[in-house]
């Protein structure tokens, strides 16, 4: 069976859906993909939540038949954050919460809405694992937490239980970047900040790679 989810995104609506802050979201949408086959008993389910910036394509390197996921084996449920991805976000949601009015989201939020896709969609019982990166890991840990009984286990790579002063720290940095750009006006832009997006991306560069990999020259085409 071939890995790629090209194509194969759909939308999960939840209708009006209460937020942690306390707002509700009309009409919120889940994005989510799948991959395989969900078997008769029902214990080959795996999550992959997406992570920052990401959207469901992002652990396509690790599907395949002669690679950790086999979709052969497993049922793989891609889900993509909310404010990233097609899922309810600042550039597809009507007012009075597009753009900059958008609401804050929580870890918690995202893993109320796959609960909701995995048991009123997808008819899915339990889960063998949740497998996260960075904000994705971050969901796994929640996962573990709000419905220990529901998965197996978790797998969390390169991410945190909470958000810890330096994480913060980092993200405002590069944030501030596009809010610097003069197109940016508050969030509430018609032209793209082109500038603000290219600082953000040489600052980003230094947080996706490590100093070994800089070394080596890893970033030079063989």
């Amino acid at each position: 069976m071939s890995s790629s989810t090209e194509n194969n995104r759909q939308i999960f609506s939840l209708g009006d859906f209460l937020l942690e802050v306390g707002i509700t979201l009309p009409d919120a949408k889940l994005a989510y993909v799948t991959i395989g086959t969900y078997q008769p008993e029902r214990n080959n389910a795996i999550l992959l939540p997406s992570w920052y910036a990401g959207d469901y394509q992002g652990y396509e390197f690790l599907i395949g038949e002669d690679k950790a996921l086999n979709p052969d084996k497993y049922f793989l449920i891609h889900t993509e954050m909310f404010a990233n991805g097609e899922s309810s976000s600042p550039s597809n949601t009507p007012p009075p919460f597009n753009g900059p009015n958008f609401p804050r989201i929580t870890i918690r939020d995202n893993v109320t809405a796959a609960y909701r896709l995995l048991t009123e969609k997808l008819g899915v019982t339990h889960l063998k694992a949740v497998i996260g990166f960075s904000m994705g890991a971050q969901q796994a840990f929640q996962w573990a937490v709000s419905h220990p009984d529901f998965v197996d286990a978790i797998v969390a790579s390169c991410g945190t239980a909470r958000t810890y002063p330096h994480g913060v720290a980092r993200l405002e940095s590069a944030l501030s970047a596009f809010k610097a750009d003069e197109a940016f006006q508050d969030g509430n832009y018609s032209v793209f900040p082109q500038k603000g997006f290219v600082v953000w991306s040489q600052h980003w560069m230094a947080w996706m790679f490590s100093q070994e990999w800089y070394r080596r020259e890893l970033f030079k085409p063989k």
